[in-house]
């Protein structure tokens, strides 16, 4: 009964309420703006591989055949340096920047050679940057350079070719790399054809009557002139060829062909070098000396006369006396052999050196200088204040003057028999300082010994571990050669009597 009520009463409240819901009126409904969703980022979880791509495959593949409808890029087979002169050729794609770069150098070095970097009034000096490649415009060339690479060996590693056409003349180089890249030949071939340049860049073509000759000796003084420039030269070169009067008259060295000069030994070359560049650097110091050796290098290579007639054309300081050449040169060589300040010295040069130093200069009873060994110090002790300064006072200057130097690890040393000498110039006779004096003998001797290892040390890991040849035992053999072909003097004197005696009595035995 009570379940029967309960349902019809809610059977009434659901009628009533669909009667009132007919009767109001309906309310419009809001109106909601759906946003579009963001796209969705695939995310890989960790751990799972992702999913797999589907392949595509084209229906109808098109074939492209080699050489067909895709052009072929063009092969780089050569490289122009920077200003445009050198054209290179050949050989692989690195040899042949390395070429055009290390050619462009030698030009840029050439050229600052001869531009004026002193200021005259209402002027300034030229800019000069790195190592030589002068700021702003270039000089302009007017013949270029084919530079031309190939690595067949053959008898001579560079060959150079003028081309005359109706119109313009072409300069062009062939180097065979057979023996790889070397520098020095590299710049030596730089220079030629500069040479080369200069002499045509002013000459129509129907006027070129023979080929231009640049001589050995002007290449081999502006590649000296460099290296003074760069402070890579070595003094010792020009010292010894200056102390041995060097070897080679002007004319000699003038009339110098390129074939003579290769087929000079060591020594004749180092020493040829060396006036070259002496003699190149004394005109470049001539009042106006770039700007006449300018001109001088535009006419040297296509000079047939005698090359002081065409330097005293160029440079008139040498018209002022029939040696005014020869004076400049030997002055300038004269300068070159003296050592700079800072320049550091072996340890053998500082022993020879500090031995020279440890002088005391006395005088006897007649008043003439003495010079004796600083083992000679309770000597020097003994005198009067004013001989004992006197004696001592060269020694402390020359120890002065040789700490600037000698070799870094003597400055200790030097500065301990400085010491030596203030007590010895005070008239002290401590036999602390004949213990002092042994113990600095000791430590030289050991600085000589470690010194001699060391050079020892570096001519064996040169001879076990050289992988080229540097021709100067060849030299050696040429030069043995040479003087074993050339006629010598006879001499009857007893020891070649007594040589000559002894080669007859064992020569039989020899062919036994």
């Amino acid at each position: 009964m009570a379940r029967s009520t309960i349902r019809l009463s809610l059977l009434l409240a659901a009628s009533a309420c669909i009667a009132a819901a007919q009767q109001a009126p309906p309310k419009p409904a809001p109106q909601v703006t759906e946003e579009a969703p963001p796209p969705a980022i695939p995310v890989e979880e960790p751990g799972e591989a992702p999913p797999p791509v589907a392949e595509v495959v084209e229906e109808s593949p098109i074939i492209i055949e080699p050489g067909g409808n895709v052009p072929r890029p063009a092969a780089n087979d050569r490289v122009v340096s920077r200003s445009g002169m050198f054209r290179v050729t050949g050989g692989e794609s690195g040899q042949r920047g390395s070429v055009a770069l290390l050619l462009e150098q030698t030009k840029d070095y050439f050229e600052a050679l001869m531009r004026n970097n002193t200021a005259k009034p209402g002027e300034k000096p030229d800019d000069i940057t790195g190592i030589g490649a002068p700021k702003g415009q270039m000089e302009q060339f007017k013949i270029p350079v084919d530079v031309i690479l190939a690595d067949k060996p053959v008898p001579r590693d560079v060959a150079y070719e003028v081309v005359v056409t109706p119109h313009a003349f072409f300069l062009r180089i062939r180097l065979h790399l057979a023996r790889g890249l070397d520098h020095e030949l590299l710049e030596r071939a730089a220079l030629n054809v500069l040479l080369y340049e200069r002499a045509l860049r002013d000459m129509k073509p129907e006027a070129y009557d023979e080929n231009p000759v640049v001589r050995p000796w002007l290449v081999e003084g502006l590649m000296e002139a460099e290296k003074w420039r760069s402070n890579r030269a070595d003094r010792r070169i020009y010292e010894g060829v200056f102390r041995q009067g060097g070897g080679f008259t002007p004319d000699e060295i003038f009339e110098l062909s390129e074939g003579n000069y290769r087929r000079l030994d060591g020594a004749s070359k180092l020493s040829f070098r060396a006036l070259s560049g002496a003699l190149v650097m004394a005109l470049l110091e001539q009042p106006d000396g770039r700007d006449a050796f300018r001109s001088f290098c535009g006419e040297a290579a296509r000079f047939s006369g005698e090359m002081p007639v065409l330097m005293r054309k160029h440079f008139p300081q040498l018209n002022l006396s029939a040696n005014s050449l020869a004076k400049w040169w030997q002055l300038r060589l004269a300068q070159m052999t003296k050592p700079d300040l800072t320049e550091v010295l072996s340890v053998t040069k500082t022993e020879l050196a500090l031995e020279e130093a440890l002088k005391f200069q006395l005088h006897d009873d007649q008043g003439n200088p003495v010079i004796k060994d600083f083992g000679a110090w309770k000597e020097v002790s003994a005198l009067k204040e004013p001989d004992r300064i006197e004696a001592v006072r060269n020694a402390d200057e020359a120890l002065t003057r040789l700490s600037y130097r000698c070799f870094p690890s003597y400055r200790a040393l030097l500065n301990e028999y400085q010491l030596i000498l203030r007590e010895v110039m005070s008239g002290k006779t401590n036999e602390k300082i004949t213990m002092q004096l042994e113990d600095l003998t000791t430590q030289r001797q050991m600085r000589v010994q470690r010194a001699q290892r060391a050079r020892n040390y570096l001519d064996f890991v040169e001879i076990t571990q050289a992988r080229e040849v540097s021709g100067q035992f060849d030299d050696y053999m040429r030069l043995k050669e040479e003087m074993e072909l050339r006629p010598r003097a006879e001499r009857h004197d007893r020891v070649t009597g007594t040589l000559d005696t002894m080669d007859k009595v064992f020569e039989p035995r020899r062919k036994r």
